[in-house]
């Protein structure tokens, strides 16, 4: 008997050790690059499915995928395939998780610069500002000119903006999609 609860200590301890373990890399990640978590709001995602913009059809990259409820809620109702890309080994974790349940998206532990942007139909971010000027070079060398890349909350440059999903018109600093594609 002694033996079954020295065997559970072990196992409950080895959790708590990698679950610590997780929580001092995805601190050090964030004091590196300086790109707090936010998730993306239930009615933003909401707003953006009604769009119709995103179908069954695409393959939807989510650029900082954080803990994946974005891409979570996003394919249960639009039924699209998805691959959320994130560099937190805590929020990755938390986001593997909930892709689990699905066969139609998966997470990666990756930085999404070290990946081939010219796959997805649907390119997804919601990045603070420090982040962009890297990802708009990237943006702008890989991606094909029929991809949609979509920002939820910052522009981009040197891209043709197609449209904008203003979450909130009657606050000029509501949150909003801004729906490119790129200039050929």
């Amino acid at each position: 008997m002694s033996q079954i609860i020295l065997i559970i200590f072990y196992i409950l301890a080895g959790i708590l050790s990698l679950t610590a373990i997780a929580l001092i890399m995805s601190l050090i990640v964030l004091m590196i690059l300086r790109v707090p978590f936010v998730r993306t709001p239930k009615r933003a995602i909401a707003a953006l499915v009604k769009s119709g913009l995103i179908t069954e059809k695409d393959l939807v990259f989510d650029l900082g995928a954080g803990d994946g409820k974005f891409l979570h809620e996003l394919v249960k109702v639009t039924h699209c395939h998805a691959e959320g890309f994130e560099i937190s080994p805590f929020f990755w974790f938390l986001g593997e998780v909930r892709a689990a349940m699905s066969k139609r998206w998966k997470m990666h532990l990756q930085n999404f610069l070290h990946i081939d942007l010219s796959e997805p139909t649907v390119i997804f971010t919601f990045l603070a500002p420090a982040g962009l000027p890297t990802l708009n070079q990237k943006l702008k060398n890989e991606v094909r000119p029929e991809t949609l890349i979509i920002s939820y909350g910052f522009q981009l440059e040197g891209f043709n903006l197609q449209q904008v999903i203003d979450l909130r018109p009657d606050n000029p600093k509501g949150s909003k999609f801004y729906i490119y594609k790129k200039i050929v």
